[in-house]
């Protein structure tokens, strides 16, 4: 569990950065002129929302792959929803069109978050597998 809970941090912190850097990608083209001072404050709390569906991985025993691909699923439309709701409920759209973009930003930051942990998930595998490999070679050298 305490792994889980610092999956969810990390989650946490992406989330949150990837928010901010769409949110000022979109405000290049946008005509925003100011950024109101609420807005750190909500990136901050979406980020938190988001991040708790990542409970969803905890898993007790080994998943199945079909499993596995379940949860993702159902992952992707639990933070959907939860951050729609969040948008309506703070005035981030008020029609379709907006809406649809929301839900377009929602999948890109959740893109952005997949990337960054498999690339750092990765990276810690490497590093794991060269240790492992460092360790066989001097349990073979004795």
């Amino acid at each position: 569990m305490k792994d889980m809970i610092k999956l969810v941090v990390r989650h946490f912190f992406i989330i949150t950065v990837g928010i901010l850097f769409i949110t000022s990608f979109i405000n290049l083209f946008g005509e925003v002129k100011s950024i109101p001072p609420q807005w750190p404050w909500q990136i901050m709390f979406t980020g938190a929302v988001g991040a708790l569906p990542s409970f969803l991985y905890y898993f007790k025993n080994e998943p199945t792959k079909r499993q596995f691909h379940i949860r993702c699923v159902i992952h992707f439309a639990l933070i959907e929803a939860i951050i729609m709701a969040e948008g309506a409920l703070l005035k981030w759209y008020d029609n379709a069109a907006d809406a649809l973009m929301i839900f377009g930003v929602i999948l890109l930051v959740y893109v952005f978050v997949w990337v960054i942990s498999m690339l750092l998930d990765n990276s810690t595998a490497e590093n794991i597998n060269k240790a492992l490999e460092k360790f066989n070679e001097n349990e073979k050298d004795d």
